[in-house]
This record gives structure tokens, C-alpha cells and sequence, in this order.
């Protein structure tokens, strides 16, 4: 099947629609072809979160996502609560359906925004200009158009989203999370914190692949710029569990980290 050229792109990654919201062709993941990455599911509930929360005094400095099951490419039904609305301090919460069934959840800390920002900033490598072609892998079957290959842009500094070991890729959000709306910074970073697996993909004993159930991000601020630097490697000390680390840097320096519980992918989705 030919590529779709760019104009031919959906809008955004999801679509709002009666009773939720339907996913377009741009949150397809490498899994399966009929099944969303998990960067989407992470933007989707960010969006519902802080629209239902509305509030400009807070960040969100912790943000954990569990993914129950395979989240379908289709009309999906969401919800969002606040569970905390305090002076300082907020927490909310969000989920996704599909036919009644809970696919997926996220808690979410809120905390009054940074004043005056200090600590020591780091040395940032620049952002290279070649923008990197993961379909054109030939080891993997990216669906086009999918998350990976069309709704990130990505900047190599070391690795490879397709490659096993550590990686240290800038990224950007390539289209608009919501048709219709500009994704805020949070939502930017929320999208883009699931990428850390494939940043720091490793494989398990005897060539199996990791996959993660859930995704916690810890935010100290929100980024200068859309672009964001994923300095990503697995740690394990067992042949069936990981655990993929990830620092998040702008062109300041840090601006938080990712945590990403892994275990060895069933057989039905192995690469």
C-alpha cells in the first residue's frame, strides 16, 4: 500500500464526536495496526484532564497513565473527574471506554505553577536538522499513516526508535492532538512521554520485545518550546520485567522524567 502523501492526512489524532471522541489513522501503534499507541491514549486523557480541571494557577507535576487493554482505532467513549480542587493543589482524573469496557485510566497531581525558576541547567545538544524516516525501517511494519512513522517528528542525536539499546532523540508533535484546538504543553509532553519505550528499546532475553503497561510522568516545568529531548535506556535485573527511564530536557535543560513499567510482549503482538 502506497504511503499517503501529507495532504492526505487526517486532521488530527482524534476527533470529537457525540458521546466522546473517535481516533483518526494517526494513533495507530506497531503493535497492531488496529490498535493505538499508547503516546495518544496519553494525550487523549491529558486533554480531558485539564479541560475538566481549567485551572492556569497549577502544573501538573505528576501524571500516571495505566493501560488496561488494547485501545481500539475508532469512536471511543472518555470521561474526566476532579477528585481535588484545593487552593494549591489539585487532583483529577481520566479514563477511556470502548462498548462499556474501561480500557485505560490516569491520575494526575496538580501543584502551584514555578515562580522563579533556579538550579543548575545543563549543556543541551543542538537539534539536528535531518529529520528522521522511521518507516522507511525494514524491519518494521509501520501502518501509514501511524503515530511513530507520521504524527511525531524526530531528531536522532544517538540510537533509534527501532533499534535495540539506549537512545537520546529530540521530538515534536506533528499534528494536532484535537482537530480543531491547539494541544497546550502539557498535552505536548503527555503525547510524547510513551515514546521513551521505543527511545530506550531494548530486547528481552532471546529477541523478545518489551511493552509497557503504563507511563508516570514527573514534571518540575513545562517546556520553553514544543520540542522535547528523550534521553531513554531499560533497566532489568530479571529476564521477564523492566523498567524503560527517561529524562525530558528542552533546549534550557531538564524538565522532568518518564517511568514505564515493561514486560515481555504476548506472543499475538511480538515484533
Amino acid at each position: 500500500m502506497p504511503t499517503p502523501a501529507p495532504e492526505e492526512y487526517p486532521p488530527a489524532l482524534f476527533l470529537t464526536c457525540e458521546g466522546g471522541v473517535e481516533a483518526t489513522e494517526l494513533t495507530r501503534g506497531p503493535w497492531s495496526h488496529g490498535v493505538m499507541h499508547g503516546g495518544p491514549i496519553c494525550g487523549l486523557m491529558s486533554w480531558l484532564i485539564e479541560r475538566e480541571l481549567d485551572r492556569e494557577d497549577l502544573i501538573c507535576s505528576r501524571y500516571t497513565v495505566e493501560i488496561l487493554s488494547g485501545v481500539p482505532v475508532g469512536k471511543l467513549g472518555v470521561s474526566a473527574n476532579v477528585v481535588k480542587n484545593g487552593k494549591r493543589t489539585a487532583v483529577a482524573e481520566a479514563s477511556i471506554t470502548h462498548e462499556g469496557k474501561l480500557l485505560a485510566r490516569a491520575t494526575s497531581q496538580w501543584l502551584s505553577r514555578p515562580k522563579d525558576l533556579t538550579g543548575k541547567q545543563i549543556s543541551v545538544p543542538p537539534i539536528p536538522s535531518q529529520r528522521a524516516n522511521p518507516g522507511a525501517h525494514p524491519d518494521m511494519e509501520y501502518p501509514r499513516p501511524g503515530f511513530n512513522a507520521d504524527a511525531v517528528e524526530l531528531r536522532v542525536i544517538t540510537g533509534s526508535t527501532e533499534e535495540s539499546g539506549p537512545g537520546l532523540i529530540w521530538a515534536r508533535l506533528d499534528h494536532a492532538l484535537i482537530a480543531g484546538e491547539s494541544a497546550s504543553k502539557f498535552q505536548q509532553v503527555a503525547t510524547l512521554s510513551d515514546l521513551g519505550a521505543a527511545v530506550g528499546f531494548e530486547y528481552a532475553e532471546g529477541e523478545q520485545s518489551f511493552i509497557n503497561t503504563d507511563v508516570t510522568l514527573q514534571l518540575l516545568r513545562l517546556p520553553q518550546s514544543e520540542w522535547i529531548l528523550l534521553d531513554s535506556a531499560v533497566a532489568r535485573s530479571s529476564t521477564n520485567l523492566a523498567c524503560c527511564r527517561t529524562t525530558l530536557i528542552d533546549e534550557i535543560g531538564v524538565i522532568g522524567w518518564v517511568l514505564q513499567s515493561q514486560m515481555i510482549a504476548p506472543e499475538e503482538i511480538q515484533l
